[in-house]
């Protein structure tokens, strides 16, 4: 397959997999029941957010980062890609050895209406999300591999979106007398028409 037809699919791939491990690490990644006698069940849960604050954080940077790729040239796309293996590994890293049933939980439980000071919930219930933000991360670090391989073949923005460089002595410059048209001639070329 012809490495330019990959470009779109693989800016696009990095956009979403970054989405769905924010997406992943901002829902509710355990939850149980608080009961005690003569009070009320309450049902707590904790997020990734709560487990692993940096997970949401890392995912924001893999979304930054397939956004950079539009717009990089070729050696910034290498640094990206790279970036983006580094931070998608650690965050896999942070996903999977958090843990779920810790002090994020236990601070829940204890801001329960229902705990009184003694009793714990039998039953932890841990949901999916955790493993999809770990998979998402997964498929960051690999598409980010394919970003640093493949960016001397993808296309780049044209000279015409660099800032212009500095003129020097031989330069054209526009006459005072000089009609809109030659003005908007010059600006187009990236000339200061006023100098």
């Amino acid at each position: 397959m012809n490495a330019r037809r990959l470009y779109g699919p693989v800016v696009l791939a990095l956009l979403a997999v970054g989405g769905l491990a924010f997406l992943g690490a901002t829902r509710v990644w355990a939850k149980a029941t608080v009961e005690a006698d003569g009070l009320l069940p309450d049902d707590v849960s904790v997020t990734g957010r709560d487990v692993t604050p940096a997970a949401a954080a890392l995912a924001l940077v893999v979304v930054a980062s397939s956004l950079a790729v539009l717009a990089a040239s070729v050696r910034v796309r290498r640094v990206v890609g790279v970036l983006v293996v580094l931070v998608s590994v650690l965050a896999c890293v942070l996903v999977l050895t958090a843990d779920v049933t810790g002090s994020a939980f236990a601070q829940a439980v204890e801001e329960s209406t229902a705990y009184t000071g003694t009793n714990e919930p039998d039953v932890v219930a841990e949901s999916a999300w955790r493993l999809v933000t770990a998979g998402a991360f997964v498929l960051a670090a690999v598409l980010g591999a394919v970003v640093a391989a493949l960016a001397g073949r993808w296309p780049t923005m044209g000279r015409r979106y660099d800032a212009p460089a500095a003129h020097g002595p031989g330069d054209e410059v526009v006459a005072e007398d000089a009609s809109p048209a030659d003005l908007w001639k010059a600006l187009d070329e990236g000339r200061d028409p006023t100098q």
